[in-house]
């Protein structure tokens, strides 16, 4: 369902997408949309003006990790009778454990995420070496962040700083978590985003390390066929190996550089897994877009277009994000040469941070 008139030009989200995503977004480059430009016309500058100020917003972009935006499209069981997770069998034949974990799951799907955290923090009470109830917790209040409007940064920032203290708390727990490192990692990123550009500079290279670190794992949890935690973390690498420049300088500044290649070997491990994820379809079509941009090579460009216009054609709503998507899709496939340094996000101008 491609959210395209006649004329070809994307038309306004569906009231199920957060308005704020879009207004953010068109305000981070210019006072209109993207799609108003006239066609021929470059996308205005980004905001960095100095170099280092365009390196430290185009790291505050990559370190965002591009985590699934809520549990799972499919209603599971959570009656008395399922059976709990194996990490929670540990307590045996407790029935409040069992109690809040249903409690928790019923909350989940009804989007009520501060509820869930607050049953599952009572779980945890119960169960102190438990990484795994942990970073549900760090789960469910990342995603109760995301759904706090961007202007209120306080807000925003403290259900991030509680996910990111949930996540380390799973880590510490089990080093060998993926799920802990990729709510960790998530967590950093937007309390980067929320905080300012500046303290991301010195994140890089952990981001870096942590997200190798949790690919390495091979993390096993999956809500359903579209939402993995491994996907995810192939996701989010590859959007950081893509934004982040590959020039040799860049590793002498932060400790880290890009690497195009890298990014489409990840985000296409993402779609051996999930193939029908419209985010991962479109990251593919950024990367293949990027490197035939920087390679001018209009094979690419071209492989890039098609996977963006079969992207536009999915089911959507799997993800709330899924319509902003969709747009932005279309913008790509008007700009390639803005694809290295796309993020939902916002858009960067790489130029400045080369000079």
């Amino acid at each position: 369902m491609a959210l395209l008139s006649r004329g070809g030009r994307p038309r306004s989200a569906p009231a199920c997408v957060r308005p704020d995503f879009l207004q953010a977004y068109n305000r981070s480059v210019s006072g209109r949309p993207y799609w108003s430009l006239p066609r021929g016309r470059r996308l205005p500058a980004g905001r960095a003006a100095a170099p280092l100020a365009a390196l430290a917003s185009i790291l505050v972009l990559a370190v965002v990790g591009a985590p699934d935006a809520r549990a799972s499209s499919a209603r599971i069981d959570v009656g008395p009778r399922a059976p709990l997770p194996s990490a929670l069998r540990v307590a045996g034949p407790d029935p409040l454990v069992r109690q809040l974990w249903y409690e928790g799951l019923e909350a989940e799907q009804r989007e009520d995420l501060v509820s869930a955290a607050a049953r599952y923090e009572r779980i945890a009470e119960a169960l102190p070496q438990s990484a795994f109830i942990r970073w549900r917790i760090a789960r469910n209040y990342w995603r109760f962040a995301e759904r706090v409007p961007v202007d209120d940064k306080k807000q925003r920032l403290h259900y991030f700083e509680l996910a990111d203290e949930w996540a380390g708390r799973s880590l510490a727990l089990d080093e060998k978590c993926g799920e802990c490192v990729l709510w960790k990692l998530a967590a950093m990123g937007r309390i980067a985003t929320t905080s300012g550009v500046l303290k991301s500079m010195d994140l890089a290279p952990t981001i870096a390390e942590m997200i190798d670190r949790g690919i390495a794992l091979r993390p096993q949890h999956s809500d359903d066929e579209k939402n993995s935690t491994l996907g995810n973390l192939y996701y989010a690498g590859s959007a950081f190996y893509r934004i982040v420049p590959d020039w040799f300088w860049v590793q002498w500044v932060i400790g880290v550089r890009g690497d195009k290649q890298r990014a489409l070997d990840y985000i296409r491990k993402a779609l051996e897994i999930s193939a029908t994820r419209i985010d991962y379809q479109v990251e593919l079509g950024a990367v293949l877009l990027c490197i035939g941009d920087d390679e001018a090579d209009p094979a690419r460009i071209d492989e890039g277009r098609r996977v963006l216009r079969a992207a536009m054609r999915e089911e959507l709503y799997f993800q709330s994000t899924d319509a902003v998507d969709i747009e932005h899709a279309q913008i790509l496939i008007d700009h390639p040469d803005r694809a290295c340094g796309y993020s939902r996000d916002g858009w960067i101008d790489l130029s400045e941070a080369r000079r």
